[in-house]
């Protein structure tokens, strides 16, 4: 896979996980969080935040990694 395909995959993949990772934390934080205190929530959301940055990062690593060179 070239450098430029890796990319063009990591970005959709980077777009889609998003909205899919937000939609579902928000999703859980409506179901269990009303009621809870403001720092309960604050942690939560910081704790999702930090979860979906380990796996971007993973993500963006992958993406910037040189492509070896094709020997012939």
């Amino acid at each position: 896979m070239n450098s430029r395909l890796k990319k063009l995959v990591g970005t959709a993949i980077f777009v889609a996980g998003s909205a899919s990772y937000f939609f579902f934390a928000i999703t859980v934080a409506l179901a269990r969080l009303p009621g809870t205190p403001m720092s309960t929530q604050l942690l939560f959301y910081l704790v999702t935040t930090l979860i979906w940055l380990v796996f971007a990062g993973i993500l963006v690593r992958w993406m910037q990694k040189p492509v070896p060179a094709r020997t012939k």
